[in-house]
């Protein structure tokens, strides 16, 4: 754990806290949480901070690194605990449970997910079919669930509305063979309304957003969830479609993998529908007063129909129960009294809630048929073992409560008595498992406190120091077993909150609020949740956790005959009676069950066998909601009880679900509520570490001489002895039978202390051996790899060379001088000498070919080589076959007219200013920045660069300093377009025309002889080609591109607002 998390991520088990205080609780908390450290232990109990983000924690890498190790030996994880968990249960044959506390949207959902995944993933190496049958529906279980039980609420988006519990059943092996699932409270009443900001269950969402458009017409559905009474209210808050969708499509497919026939499907989709419809449903007073319906009828009666049809029941038996119900008088006379429009809407929501209610637990009773275990035989297979998964609703606060929060809060005040229990208890019996004496003593008042008592070595110790080997055996063994005696310390007192008085509170017999509540629903007559709330105050009057507004009339924050208080382990909340009597009866009209029993669409059928009963039949009194829900508290608690637990404690950080962000205030009542301080101080009360010998000895052999590197006493407990007396420390632990008991942190510290001094040490000097050993096998590779080589290279060079010289006996044969030689391909380290060579020969080659050239043409030949530098690969054609004439004004053929007049223009200019030659020359047309087209001359030579006026006898327009122009850009196709770049000056944009033939190809011309005149002056010049030209006049920029016109006659501009384009004739 140490070695993957430095000191600056803090303590990665609050036990190792030098004071247990609340400040330095959060501190550790706080700064693990900000270095991405979500999990910390405190002892063998997971506190999980939910991130509210993904992070890279998870998948087969990290269940690979947790698998098969101890629970210290990786940092904190999920993985961890279900591997702990899951080997408890293996190795020792033991049921476990794995216990997910705390508030709504603390992550406990995602937490059990992930615990799944981590026993799906490691189970099952031999891939039998039915485990990976049994692995499938478990995950896919989950997905289901949260469908059809969990919502949306303000504190979480995919908030838990019910409890799990699910039992995981594993054979011999430690392979999962079924499963079963129980669920607990269902929040039924989300189906009617909810709070602002809150949705209806997920499953309405979906079907609405996520079927396609043919199964909402076969439902008489339509998409928008605000045309339906029980959605609108989270209508706004849907997510997008696409996401109902795809969720719609995953439970789908789920619910296939689970085994869910079509048919089972379409009544879940139907049912669904159904409750929609039914909730549309409104009731309006008539003046007519039939003897079937009373003077009450249903607005709109279309939606009766599909009710009808959706749940396979006759339509005038749906209109009479919602209309009336019928009653059985004592002498088994049956009468029908109609219902008034309250009466009616009761009725219709109470059916609403119950057939959603049903529905539920239909799938997870489908679910679990599924995961039942198959064929198991005890006396054949062995007996299974099971790991539990307790997934349930955290602590609940909501501005106003009810009944659904008293039951689930008196949930979380069980689970915190079973954990202080279970904890103590654990305590007991690893203390009693390792041989040290535990004596818990009970306090006389609250807080209870606890007394440990425990055996410890006594502090004497040997004469000398131990010697090695028989006499390390001998002295130091004797000294330190001789003071292994029975001495009993008292430990210091642990205060925490027994949260059993107000368990009583709640389920006391006779007195407590349940049992209270349901005589106020049995007694006769009308009892309304105001004499409730009286009764409750006469009993609870001098209870120190429960007051009302009648009995502390200062109290304003409750109201008089409405609210009641009750002081929570997690804090103080206020209940409102209102709507108590109901929900605890939570009944049904008989004529609803036994119409839904009778339909005959056989899913839903099946959610009803009560409804065969006759109406004249007399029953016992039903059991109401809560002493339901009191009973199956009560068994899950013992059914826990009877396991090995594990726990994980979830917080959630902030109130506003933002990542990276952690209230203090917020986390520090819920690390009080939780208990999370006391589970600290119950832990280092007795013993703050407990480790194996054999592990001891792994991590701290190295600070004692008589353990490093290899202790020779009689067995790890001695060597364990040996070294705790080195340093001093044999007073502040205890010897198990198998587990060496650390009382302080202070000892752990100060051997990590020494460990941490020792460490670099090792590791230098093992790095030194292995070093040295590496260094002196790869000396003797290299000796013999060189030796290799070097025979190896001499056979290699030879070869080739002789190869050279055969291949190139022709090569200064005229006029090729070898050129279709084939080189052949070089040994590795010949490559630099062929390279070498090539480049000589092709030199050589060269030299050949040119010393044959006349001195006339070597000046094209160069401005060849310069466009070939520039352009080669760039533009199609820069007309590299055909002879480069240059100056093309003073040539007759291309300039047949004028010839003459621009030979005295050039006379003149070289007087004028001194130029050598003529470069290139050639008729333009050009455009410029006031968008003026004119046909013009280009004159290029060694001093300037000259635009010149054809018209007036090569009148000298512009002339530019050769050493100026800093480059030129052209494009990659066939037009003559160019763009001269000078510093200092405008743009020039031409292109080349009047040519002969027409449209000859002289770009590349004018690049190669610019290109090799500042080759020759030793300076660069920027050769540009793109088919889109940027260029600048008078700081303005613009672009310059080509569009091929095949009508177009001769090349010209087209001129827009910050754009040229060169119109240029196409064949």
């Amino acid at each position: 754990m140490e070695d993957e998390e430095g000191p600056d991520c803090g303590k990665a088990d609050f036990v190792l806290l030098d004071q247990v205080t609340m400040e330095d609780f959060m501190e550790n908390l706080k700064l693990r949480f900000e270095k991405g450290r979500i999990y910390t232990y405190i002892g063998e109990v997971l506190v999980s901070v939910n991130p509210y983000q993904e992070l890279p924690l998870y998948g087969p890498e990290a269940i690979a690194r947790y698998q098969g190790r101890e629970l210290y030996e990786r940092p904190p994880h999920l993985y961890a605990v279900a591997n702990a968990a899951y080997r408890a249960m293996k190795r020792r044959s033991r049921d476990t449970c794995i216990v997910i506390s705390g508030e709504s949207g603390a992550g406990k959902t995602e937490a059990s997910k992930h615990i799944m995944q981590y026993i799906a993933a490691v189970t099952n190496p031999s891939q039998r079919a039915e485990v990976e049958r049994v692995k499938d529906v478990l995950l896919k279980s989950t997905c289901v669930l949260e469908a059809f039980g969990n919502a949306r609420t303000n504190r979480n988006h995919n908030s838990s509305r019910f409890g799990k519990y699910m039992d995981i059943n594993f054979d011999f092996k430690g392979d999962p063979v079924g499963g079963h699932i129980h669920s607990y409270l269902l929040e039924k009443s989300r189906v009617l309304k909810q709070h602002v900001g809150e949705r209806n269950f997920h499953a309405f969402y979906q079907l609405l957003r996520g079927s396609e458009d043919e199964m909402l017409r076969e439902l008489h559905l339509q998409r928008n969830p605000a045309l339906y009474n029980f959605t609108r209210q989270g209508a706004g808050l849907s997510a997008l479609e696409t996401d109902e969708k795809s969720h719609h499509q995953a439970v789908t497919e789920a619910m296939r993998v689970i085994g869910f026939s079509p048919e089972e499907v379409g009544s879940v989709h139907r049912i669904l529908a159904a409750i929609l419809h039914l909730g549309n449903i409104e009731f309006v007073e008539t003046e007519e007063d039939t003897l079937e319906q009373g003077s009450l009828a249903v607005t709109e009666e279309v939606l009766v129909d599909h009710v009808a049809e959706l749940t396979a029941t006759p339509r005038e038996l749906v209109l009479r129960c919602l209309l009336a119900r019928t009653v059985a008088s004592g002498g088994r006379e049956v009468i029908e009294k109609g219902h008034t429009a309250a009466e009616a809407s009761y009725a219709r929501d109470a059916c609403a809630k119950a057939v959603y209610q049903r529905l539920f637990e239909w799938v997870v009773d489908r679910i679990n048929g599924v995961m039942e275990p198959r064929g198991r035989d005890p006396r054949r297979d062995g007996k299974d073992t099971v790991i539990g998964v307790l997934d349930i609703y955290g602590f609940e606060v909501f501005p106003v409560n009810s009944f659904e929060q008293f039951c689930i809060n008196y949930c979380n005040e069980k689970l915190q008595q079973l954990f202080i229990q279970l904890i103590l208890k654990q305590e007991q019996e690893e203390y009693e498992r390792e041989g040290i004496t535990w004596q818990s003593v009970s306090a006389r008042a609250h807080p209870t406190r606890l007394w440990a008592v425990r055996e410890r070595a006594g502090k004497q110790t040997c004469g000398g120091r131990p010697g090695r080997a028989g006499a390390q055996q001998g002295r130091c063994g004797r000294g330190w077993l001789a003071g292994l005696g029975s001495c009993l310390l008292a430990l210091p007192q642990v205060e925490y909150f027994n949260n059993a008085t107000i368990v009583e509170l709640v389920e006391r017999p006779h007195r407590g609020i349940l049992a209270v509540l349901d005589e106020a629903c049995s007694t006769a007559g009308p009892i309304t949740d105001r004499i409730f709330l009286q009764t409750l105050d006469t009993h609870h009057r001098h209870h120190p956790h429960y007051t009302s507004r009648q009995l502390c009339p200062t109290d304003k924050t409750m109201e008089f005959g409405r609210d009641f208080r009750i002081k929570h382990y997690a804090g103080d909340v206020t209940y409102s009676v209102e709507g108590f009597i109901d929900k605890n009866r939570d009944s049904l009209f008989q004529d609803f069950k036994r119409l839904l029993y009778n339909s005959t669409d056989p899913t839903l059928k099946a959610m009803w066998p009560d409804g065969q009963q006759d109406i004249t039949e007399v029953t016992k009194r039903p059991l109401t909601a809560g002493t339901l829900f009191k009973n199956s508290m009560v068994a899950l608690v013992e059914n826990l009880a009877s396991k090995e637990p594990f726990y994980i404690r979830c917080i959630k950080p902030n109130e506003d679900k933002v990542a990276a962000r952690l209230d203090e205030g917020h986390c520090r009542h819920q690390v009080a509520y939780l208990g999370l301080l006391e589970n600290v101080r119950v832990r280092r009360a007795g013993f703050a570490s407990r480790q194996p010998y054999p592990r001891f000895l792994l991590r701290y052999k190295m600070t004692c001489e008589y353990t490093w590197p290899n202790h020779l006493l009689g067995s790890d407990k001695a060597a364990v002895g040996a070294l705790l007396e080195q340093h001093g420390l044999q007073g502040d632990v205890a010897f198990g039978h198998s587990k060496l008991f650390i009382r302080s942190p202070q000892t752990l510290v100060t051997l990590e202390q020494g460990r941490a001094r020792l460490i670099p040490i090792i590791v230098l000097l093992l790095q030194k051996a292995w070093r040295g050993t590496l260094a002196r096998r790869r000396c003797r590779r290299l000796r013999a790899i060189y030796t290799i080589m070097r025979w190896f290279r001499r056979h290699k060079v030879r070869a080739h060379l002789a190869e050279l010289q055969r291949q190139f006996q022709a090569a200064r044969q005229p006029p090729l001088y070898g050129r279709d030689l084939v080189w052949p391909p070089p040994p590795a380290v010949l490559q630099p000498f062929q390279d070498t060579c090539h480049a000589l020969f092709c030199r050589w080659r060269a030299r050949q070919l040119v010393k044959n050239i006349p001195p006339s043409d070597m000046a094209q030949i160069k401005a060849k080589v310069a466009a070939m530098g520039a352009l080669q690969e760039l533009r199609q054609d820069w007309g590299c076959r055909r002879a480069w004439a240059r100056d093309y004004l003073s040539s007759a053929t291309d300039n047949p007219t004028a010839s003459g007049l621009f030979a005295q223009r050039l006379k003149i200019l070289r007087e004028k200013d001194g130029f050598g030659t003529v470069l290139f020359s050639s008729h333009v047309r050009k455009v410029n920045r006031f968008n003026k087209r004119r046909d013009r001359a280009l004159l290029l030579t060694d001093r300037h660069l000259y635009k010149l006026e054809p018209a007036r006898q090569y009148r000298v327009m512009r002339a530019v300093p050769l050493d100026t122009v800093t480059g030129l850009s052209v494009t990659s196709g066939r037009d003559q377009l160019v763009v001269l770049h000078a510093r200092g000056q405008d743009d020039l944009v031409v292109c080349l025309h009047r040519s002969q033939p027409p449209l000859d190809n002289r770009v590349g011309e004018l690049v190669g002889v610019l290109a090799a005149h500042c080759q020759g002056e030793g300076r660069a010049l920027e050769v540009r080609v793109s088919d889109c030209i940027p260029l600048s006049q008078r700081g303005a920029r613009r672009l310059v591109s080509v569009e091929l016109r095949p009508e177009q006659p001769e090349p010209d501009f087209r001129c827009s607002r910050g754009t040229f384009t060169l119109l240029w004739p196409s064949s």
